[in-house]
């Protein structure tokens, strides 16, 4: 089944904004965990993250930056831990890290964390998830009877041996009832191999208030056929949209880079999770080749909604932190290969479009519909997806599509490596609407395909974008 609000990201170039501080006293080894709400009163993010310090704990600390200086890393402010790690031994006695904020109707705030109690070996050193209470958003304290979840301890369980947190969020119910709801990760095994002991699964607990939780078990589990994702999931972040339905971004661990991705599934009732039908449709952002901070791993995504309808995310780079935290922007459109042709989504309103691919292509004395079936490659860690096809011998062509901030850009590349010239050559895309009312655009080509003389290498460029 397709999804139909998958978007791909654009990276901030000044990333990461918000990186570990040398002879800082508590992030100058890690920033980690982002979670950002937006006041719309002063006009600022604040951002909340797990900040590390080397050889020493790491605690709950905040940031803030303008909304329209949130791009630049010299614009924000930090202003150190919110509240301290427990005492030796308890399950906050070592870390607390990965905080999620939550406003309450009484204007007070609550943030739910991560305890790690430095005892265990793996992901036994992280026993429970608790929570800290500000009524200024300045002061906190502890909840009396952290942690509010613990690890199970019983073998089978998901959460048997470690826990970590995801996402809390106040739901509306078919019947209008509203429920609060803990989407975490949990830790069901350990063991010498990577697939036992990284093997994380996504969690329900459900609340009447938020701080008294009753466990539903694991409702996302890895997928062993997507290689960015068939060793685990984990940190979901979920939201519901005014239809109830939900969507959900998470980390994701496969054998594709050993290490993290940032990944997306939909659901109607926030219990089953849909991924996508086909391989790539659900990856939203991979580590960076010849990134100096994230070319590694990316993971512990944050999504807020921008003012235009956009989407803004705070994400984590390599080493859990050791490179920071940066941003990127939804695009408008998402690519996904569909058949012969390409599956276009408009990430805003979950509208569609089938796009032909290959594209038709003519010339004086010829034509080509393109070859079937049309074998696809990707997507790439920036959603790029690309083929290939031979045309006749020696008359070859390559499509590539990437994702840009006004839409999808095309590439068309044709290599005319026979003895006779193509003259008029001319491009044609087909735009099918799946969905009524809506439509998509095909810019005119930049350099466009005229003659093709032997030997030339030709590429034509054209933006899809969505109509105003």
């Amino acid at each position: 089944m397709k999804l139909k609000y998958n978007t791909t990201w654009i990276r901030n170039p000044l990333n990461p904004v918000l990186p570990p501080i040398s002879g800082s006293a508590y992030d100058n080894s890690n920033v980690m965990n982002p979670w950002c709400l937006k006041d719309e009163e002063s006009g600022q993010y604040r951002l909340y993250y797990g900040g590390g310090v080397a050889g020493g704990h790491r605690r709950i600390c905040l940031a803030t930056v303008d909304f329209d200086e949130v791009n630049d890393p010299t614009q924000w402010e930090r202003h150190g831990p919110l509240f301290d790690v427990g005492e030796p031994g308890s399950f906050d006695g070592d870390w607390c890290v990965l905080p999620h904020a939550v406003k309450q109707e009484d204007g007070s705030l609550r943030i739910y964390y991560t305890g790690n109690s430095g005892i265990g070996t793996s992901l036994d050193r992280f026993p429970g998830l608790g929570v800290a209470i500000s009524e200024d958003g300045k002061t906190f304290r502890k909840h009396e009877n952290n942690p509010i979840i613990p690890v199970s301890g019983k073998p089978g369980d998901s959460d048997a041996l470690g826990i970590a947190g995801g996402s809390v969020l106040q739901v509306t119910l078919p019947d209008g009832s509203r429920e609060w709801r803990f989407y975490y990760t949990g830790c069901p095994t350990l063991g010498g191999d990577v697939f036992l002991d990284q093997q994380k699964r996504i969690c329900l607990a459900v609340s009447s208030d938020g701080l008294n939780w009753e466990k539903r078990g694991t409702v996302m589990v890895r997928d062993p056929h997507r290689d960015y994702e068939n060793i685990a999931v984990a940190g979901p972040v979920v939201s519901q949209h005014a239809d109830g339905s939900y969507r959900m971004w998470y980390s994701a661990i496969g054998t594709r880079w050993g290490f993290y991705s940032i990944c997306y599934a939909e659901s109607q009732d926030g219990l089953t999770w849909n991924k996508g039908s086909n391989y790539g449709d659900n990856l939203q952002l991979g580590p960076q080749p010849n990134s100096r901070w994230e070319n590694q791993m990316v993971e512990y995504p944050s999504v807020i909604q921008e003012a235009d309808g956009s989407m803004r995310l705070f994400y984590t780079g390599n080493g859990y932190g050791k490179g920071g935290v940066g941003t990127a922007v939804s695009t408008p459109l998402r690519a996904t290969p569909d058949g012969n042709a390409v599956h276009v989504a408009d990430t805003r309103k979950g509208s569609a479009w089938k796009v032909t691919a290959p594209q038709s292509i003519t010339w004086n004395g010829g034509s080509h519909e393109g070859s079937s079936p049309i074998i696809w490659h990707g997507p790439d860690h920036t959603g790029t997806i690309w083929y290939e096809d031979t045309i006749k011998p020696g008359l070859d062509l390559r499509v590539i599509v990437s994702h840009h901030a006004e839409g999808l850009q095309l590439r068309v590349t044709l290599m005319n490596d026979t003895e006779h010239a193509l003259k008029d050559v001319q491009l044609v895309i087909d735009s099918t609407a799946l969905a009524p009312g809506q439509q998509i655009l095909l810019s005119t080509w930049e350099d466009p395909f005229v003659d093709l003389e032997p030997g030339i290498v030709h590429t034509a460029v054209g933006y899809l974008r969505l109509a105003e």
